[in-house]
């Protein structure tokens, strides 16, 4: 992955799989934010079975990682899963509005040429 104006390369060591991931934030993402850190989330290994939330602070600085190798028995817990459907459905509603923008733009720039 390579870093450039949109977003922002971090590093951080899983101890559960004992990797150093290289992660790619958007540097937009915490514009939105009302709150720091705020936790960021995604699963990693072979099976996709390792939950990391990853702390950022404003300046997409990692402040603290919590990982969690995920078994049958506890996927994820009700504070999990409001807060990974609070981050998805944000970012489902700035892509819809990035998505509109753009469409007018394309509409606009169609009408003079």
């Amino acid at each position: 992955m390579r870093e450039n104006s949109q977003s922002i390369l971090r590093y951080y060591h899983c101890r559960v799989c004992d990797t150093t991931h290289e992660v790619s934030l958007q540097k937009k993402i915490s514009e939105k934010q009302s709150k720091f850190p705020f936790s960021y989330f995604f699963l990693h290994g072979e099976l996709k079975n390792i939950l990391t939330t990853l702390y950022l602070d404003n300046d997409l600085e990692i402040r603290g990682v919590d990982v969690q190798k995920l078994t049958d028995d506890d996927i994820f817990s009700k504070d999990q899963v409001v807060s990974i459907t609070s981050t998805l459905v944000r970012e489902i509603e700035d892509l819809r509005k990035e998505n509109d923008e753009l469409r007018l733009k394309l509409k606009k720039t169609k009408k003079v040429h």
